[in-house]
């Protein structure tokens, strides 16, 4: 089972536009899907999925902390 360059271009687009509550959900429908029974090629996509999703959490988990620290130092000049 192999997805056409659509499913990933609108999935990249789901995770550039997605609130963090939407994110959330995704992961835990993917997390779900996770559990279920599946063929190894399926399993091997559901995982590439949360993976992305996991990546993408943790990125802006990243840039939410670099924006605290930023505000929070005196400007140089």
């Amino acid at each position: 089972m192999r997805l056409n360059s659509e499913f990933w271009n609108t999935l990249d687009t789901f995770l550039d536009t997605a609130s963090d509550t939407e994110l959330a959900d995704a992961k835990a429908v993917v997390f779900e899907l996770m559990a279920e029974p599946s063929d190894r090629e399926t399993r091997s996509l559901v995982k590439a999925v949360y993976r992305l999703l996991i990546d993408e959490t943790r990125s802006r988990q990243a840039l939410a902390q670099r924006q605290r620290f930023a505000c929070a130092l005196p400007a140089l000049a």
